[in-house]
């Protein structure tokens, strides 16, 4: 049987939510759900699922990651810069920006695992020296994507974004590897309770530091495909991701302690911020008040945290009625 989406779980509001929020938008703004709309949305959407991707398996493990806007920058910065123009070297370009965020992420997740550093103080200070790198390499211009690799991100496939293909590649991938196989049990496992992983015999180090290492390669293919798409990417255009991306993994309903999440329900979660953004600019109001609103949805999302669904949803039910009742 085809697998079933169980809404009176934690990673099942956020798909009411955002059915709701599409109905919503045909009465205030219907011009927000035409196809012109949503193809225009859907690549930020996909990019953003991306690094909530990135960011979920991050919080997964009880941390948060700061250094989501360098990374972001760094990539595309050098996806841009390195090539400069010459179709010879998109892909050189893409593995090196890839390879960069990479090493990035290993670098926070030693001192994270094995220095035992804050995971806090550790990727703000990462954030830090890769925009002051960034800042630097770019000598503070930016430089325009290759034609070839701009065409590709603004191409579709089916009738789909081709970034969205990506997306949705990334988070098959990702949650075939958690879900299904004996590395992503035990993932689960760390997150939930490091000491009881350990005592188990699971190297809990390891996998904190795969959680970071694979962070900053998720990061880097959405800064890759936002400067590609973009074209001419500013210099810092990673900035305005850090605060969507924790508030996609808050609402798609993984804890901030850590343990169990669902990269499916964060990955939905971007979906929802990004039309959220669309219907806040198509009724005319100030790109600000997208702040706001991600702000509010991070407080109204760990609220609802301490809300049981399932004990709602047993109140709502009608009570069954015995035969004697009926009598």
């Amino acid at each position: 049987m085809a697998p079933m989406i169980r809404f009176n779980t934690p990673f099942g509001g956020i798909w009411i939510a955002t059915l709701l929020l599409f109905l919503v938008c045909l009465v205030v703004a219907p011009g927000a759900v035409s196809r012109t709309a949503l193809i225009s949305m859907l690549p930020f959407a996909a990019i953003l699922a991306i690094t909530a991707v990135g960011q979920t398996l991050v919080v997964q493990q009880g941390g948060l990651d700061l250094s989501v806007p360098g990374m972001i920058s760094l990539a595309a910065l050098i996806v841009t810069r390195f090539p400069n123009l010459d179709d010879g070297l998109v892909i050189p370009g893409i593995l090196l920006a890839v390879l960069a965020c990479t090493v990035a992420g290993l670098i926070s997740g030693l001192c994270v695992s094995f220095l035992s550093i804050t995971p806090l103080v550790v990727t703000l200070a990462m954030n830090a020296f890769i925009l002051g790198f960034v800042r630097w390499y770019s000598g503070g211009f930016p430089t325009g994507a290759v034609q070839s690799i701009n065409q590709w991100a603004i191409g579709s496939t089916l009738g789909i974004p081709n970034t969205m293909v990506v997306a949705i590649i990334i988070i098959a991938v990702v949650t075939l590897v958690v879900k299904r196989s004996v590395i992503g049990r035990r993932f689960e496992a760390v997150g939930a309770n490091s000491f009881a992983a350990q005592a188990a015999g699971i190297p809990v180090r390891l996998y904190v530091l795969g959680s970071y290492t694979a962070a900053g390669t998720l990061y880097a293919i959405a800064g890759v495909l936002l400067a590609a798409f973009l074209k001419t990417p500013s210099i810092f255009l990673g900035e305005s991701y850090l605060l969507p991306t924790v508030a996609a993994v808050v609402l798609g309903g993984t804890a901030l302690t850590g343990g169990v999440g669902s990269v499916v329900a964060s990955a939905v979660a971007a979906l929802f911020l990004t039309q959220l953004g669309q219907i806040v600019l198509s009724i005319g109001a100030p790109t600000s008040a997208q702040l706001l609103i991600q702000a509010a949805t991070i407080a109204v999302g760990m609220g609802l945290r301490g809300i049981s669904f399932r004990a709602v949803w047993a109140r709502l039910k009608p009570p069954v009625l015995s035969k004697q009742d009926h009598t």
